[in-house]
């Protein structure tokens, strides 16, 4: 019964499937587009008065409400417009955007996912359960 059990744990803790890559990690929702009548999705004097206390200097991703998206860093922040920086391995002019052509602005903090994080989460994942399979085994052998 114990060489059983043991058996039954391993195959559950070896199938559990806790670190596929097998399908999408999150849901990506598109960007809101305008309204009907043309008018854009955020008043322009909202996203104004959302934006200004932003520092210059911030890493941000603009989506705007035709859906393309720029991710830079804020130059400078205007009544009527913002100045942003991309992101590129050539430097580009900076690119004034408007606020009634905005859709969303998210700060970045660069916390994000990368490859080289990945592998060590699943090498580690894999090595406490070879480790765990390998002390039910020890256990369970008489």
């Amino acid at each position: 019964m114990k060489r059983m059990l043991a058996i039954v744990l391993c195959v559950s803790l070896g199938t559990s499937a806790c670190a596929s890559a097998g399908g999408p990690r999150y849901v990506t929702a598109p960007a809101p587009a305008a309204s009907q009548s043309g008018s854009p999705v955020v008043d322009p004097a909202v996203m104004s008065e959302f934006v200004q206390p932003i520092p210059a200097g911030s890493r941000v991703k603009v989506e705007r409400a035709k859906g393309d998206t720029i991710r830079g860093t804020i130059l400078k922040t205007t009544p009527d417009s913002l100045v942003v920086q991309r992101n590129t391995r050539v430097p580009e002019t900076p690119v004034e955007v408007p606020y009634s052509t905005i859709a969303r602005v998210t700060l970045e903090d660069g916390r994000g996912s990368s490859v080289a994080k990945a592998v060590g989460i699943g090498v580690a994942s894999g090595v406490g359960s070879f480790f765990a399979i390998l002390a039910i085994f020890a256990a369970s052998w008489d």
